[in-house]
């Protein structure tokens, strides 16, 4: 099935293979990829030396480069040799997209210029954190210190960080076993959270979402190593408490716009 509203704008990075894994995997693909890099040749040869295996597993792949999971698709892509996402070149490929709706998976450090929302395209963006209330870095360690809970939020980007309509989020308890929070289970969250954005789209034919409230609404800065240790010293905790339960709780509670907020 493929959603011939929706481009994708692809960094070469886990969030994007978390991503394509999720659309192959749910059957619901964007009808274009613009991928971009400053080393699009290693990603060619990347994938040539990998060929069409992929192992799968609980997550996704990270082994298996953006562009084997672009061709299992059969997703049509085009390069961009650059990864600034504010650079002509990109804006030049943006412009010329037939969709309305980009996917952003972009490169980290990166914040979308004005000149970019004056195309007439809305991008989609998956934060990993709930939003207004962890707005900001590395906010899935925040969340857990605070609430024992990670999450993600889509929304569409404006100027302002982390401030556009909110179009669905989910909370998810903590993996039941170790998992690369940062590479993984970061990137897979906020891949579940875009699938139900798709799914909705497509059921729906159009988008409800809803501007943020300031109340409660709190930016963080990346979190200091010690507090990131402490964070993951409680997420092993907890999943020992959980494997001397006998088992454990579900991994995620749905939530999307339109509904209970």
């Amino acid at each position: 099935m493929v959603l011939g509203d929706f481009a994708m704008l692809a960094a070469d990075t886990a969030r994007t293979k978390a991503y394509l894994h999720a659309m192959i995997q749910e059957n619901i693909l964007p009808g274009m990829c613009v991928v971009y890099s400053d080393s699009i040749s290693k990603m060619q040869d990347d994938a040539r030396k990998y060929g069409n295996a992929r192992n799968t597993n609980q997550y996704f792949d990270i082994s298996t480069p953006v562009l084997s999971f672009l061709e299992e698709a059969g997703i049509p892509y085009e390069f961009v040799k650059n990864k600034d996402i504010n650079s002509e070149q990109m804006e030049c490929a943006i412009q010329n997209l037939q969709q309305k709706y980009m996917i952003y998976s972009g490169y980290g450090g990166y914040i979308l210029k004005p000149h970019l929302f004056r195309l007439g395209k809305r991008y989609i963006h998956v934060h990993a954190g709930i939003l207004p209330k962890y707005r900001g870095s590395t906010t899935a360690y925040y969340s857990f210190l605070q609430e024992k809970i990670f999450g993600a939020t889509a929304i569409f980007l404006s100027e302002g960080i982390d401030e556009g309509e909110i179009i669905a989020y989910d909370t998810f308890e903590v993996p039941k076993e170790p998992v690369d929070i940062d590479y993984i289970y970061e990137p897979y969250m906020r891949a579940r959270v875009l699938i139900k954005v798709m799914k909705k789209y497509f059921s729906d034919g159009e988008f409800i979402s809803y501007r943020q409230s300031t109340e409660g609404a709190e930016t963080y800065f990346i979190i200091h190593p010690v507090l990131k240790h402490i964070a993951m010293l409680g997420i092993k905790k907890e999943q020992d408490n959980m494997k001397s339960d006998g088992g454990g709780r579900g991994d995620c509670n749905i939530y999307t716009a339109g509904g209970d907020h």
